[in-house]
């Protein structure tokens, strides 16, 4: 059985921020299927936290039976949650990030500006960031670009406000497979203290906290997130190498 590694986007940045996972997960003979769009890309049926992870699961359903390797930053930490929790898939490990859900009130400032300005675009770089001079200032341009339009602005809003009902403690203690959340110590999104006492509910949970990092360890201290990864990775190899793939729905 051939396996896979799934990597989903956050709200706003797309599947660039696990460039680095990917060769290394692609190395090792697992086949990338990667989620390319942020969510807030997603369509207008896809506003909300619910709608979202039915998205997601449709669209990897012709991989559930083979071994998944899930990787999730902030939303798409959440949904490689409820992903873990699900039977349905055969999710051997998870590695997330940032997740929202334990009781954080996550607006990133939206609803207070109405528009989507570069100003913004650097202004919530500065939240996610323990050390935003860590950052390319050109991909938050990039990513700022690709999303900046009304459309982006009012899925943003609409995910943002769903994401105030749900609670990440609905379902985590399904979690039945090893994950690793690998917490910025300096997150100010998604704090890390609640996951310390999440991560002590669930025998599978295993919490690594990484010094000088904020919500996106995986950008801002590459070295580290990637220690803990290569320390951590099931050590079996899968039968053959493949093609990256783009994950998507089923009719």
């Amino acid at each position: 059985m051939s396996s896979v590694a799934v990597f989903l986007p956050g709200l706003f940045a797309g599947s660039w921020i696990w460039s680095a996972q990917i060769e290394i997960m692609r190395e090792k003979g697992y086949e990338p299927i990667v989620f390319d769009d942020p969510f807030v890309k997603f369509g207008k049926n896809n506003n909300t936290v619910p709608s979202l992870i039915r998205f997601v699961k449709d669209a990897l359903h012709q991989y559930r039976s083979q071994e998944i390797v899930v990787f999730g930053n902030s939303m798409g930490g959440y949904i490689g949650l409820a992903l873990a929790s699900d039977p349905a898939f055969n999710v051997r490990q998870a590695f997330v990030s940032g997740c929202p859900g334990a009781g954080e009130n996550v607006t990133l400032g939206l609803g207070v500006s109405r528009i989507l300005s570069l100003d913004y675009a650097h202004k919530i770089s500065r939240e996610l960031f323990h050390d935003p001079s860590r950052v390319d200032p050109q991909m938050v341009e990039t990513t700022f670009r690709a999303i900046a339009n009304r459309q982006c602005f009012m899925m943003g809003i609409s995910i943002l406000r769903s994401l105030q009902k749900i609670d990440v403690r609905e379902f985590i203690g399904g979690v039945a497979v090893d994950t690793h959340l690998i917490w910025g110590l300096h997150d100010r999104v998604t704090p890390i203290d609640p996951w310390r006492e999440l991560a002590l509910t669930n025998p599978f949970l295993h919490l690594h906290a990484i010094a000088d990092a904020g919500h996106c360890p995986m950008i801002e201290t590459p070295a580290a997130f990637n220690a803990v990864l290569e320390r951590t990775l099931r050590k079996e190899r899968p039968a053959r190498p493949s093609m990256t793939s783009e994950a998507q729905p089923t009719p």
